[in-house]
C-alpha cells in the first residue's frame, strides 16, 4: 500500500498558474483529521512564488510542517501583493494597484472569513519599495482589525517590526497574537 500524499490542493485561484495567485487552500492529509471537524489556518505572506495547483514550493513546506505540528489541518494561502514572481522586487515594476491584483482584497476577506486563525507572515520587504510596503501591509492590518479578526504571527517579530514571514518559521516557534 503507497503511503498517503501529504497535501492535497482544495481550491487554487486562478486554478492554472497565471500572472495572480489569489488564494490557494491545501488540506494536510495522512492524519486522523482527515475526517474529523478541523482548524482552518489562513496565512497572510508577502507575494505568490512558485506553488500553484500542482507543486509546492519551500515557504509552503514550511508553514504547513509547522501547522501539522500546531494540530492544524488546513491551510488558506493569501498575500499582500497577489502578483506572481519569485522575485519579491517584481512588485516594483509595475503600479500599486497592479501588484495587489484586482481580486485580492476580496480574497484576503474570504480566507479570513474561513478562518480558525489568522497569521501575518509577510516578512520584510526585502527589495520591495519600503514605502509602498508599509503602506499597503498596515492597510490590510487595519482592515483586518477594523472587521473584528485577531492577527496572530508565529515567533518574533522581524528586526523591522514585520511579522516572520513562513519560509522563517521553525517548527517550535509559538504562535502569538499580533498587537
Amino acid at each position: 500500500m503507497s503511503p498517503r500524499p501529504m497535501r492535497a490542493v482544495v481550491e487554487c485561484v486562478p486554478w492554472q498558474p497565471a500572472r495572480y495567485r489569489y488564494l490557494l487552500h491545501v488540506a494536510l492529509t495522512g492524519s486522523e483529521r482527515d475526517t474529523a471537524p478541523h482548524p482552518v489556518l489562513t496565512v497572510i505572506q508577502k507575494n505568490p512564488s512558485l506553488a500553484d495547483a500542482t507543486r509546492s514550493d519551500p515557504t509552503a513546506g514550511k508553514v504547513e510542517a509547522w501547522a501539522r505540528r500546531h494540530g492544524f489541518a488546513a491551510i488558506i494561502y493569501v498575500n499582500l501583493f497577489a502578483l506572481r514572481s519569485p522575485d519579491p522586487c517584481a512588485v516594483n515594476d509595475v503600479g500599486e494597484a497592479e501588484a495587489i491584483g484586482a481580486e485580492n482584497d476580496a480574497a484576503i476577506a474570504r480566507a479570513c472569513a474561513a478562518a480558525d486563525v489568522i497569521v501575518a507572515a509577510w516578512g520584510n520587504p526585502n527589495g520591495i519599495d519600503a514605502a509602498r510596503y508599509a503602506a499597503r501591509s498596515a492597510a490590510v492590518r487595519r482592515h483586518l482589525e477594523a472587521t473584528g479578526y485577531a492577527l496572530h504571527r508565529v515567533g518574533a517579530l522581524t528586526r523591522l517590526g514585520f511579522p516572520r514571514h513562513g519560509l522563517h518559521w521553525n517548527g517550535s516557534a509559538p504562535l502569538h497574537r499580533w498587537r
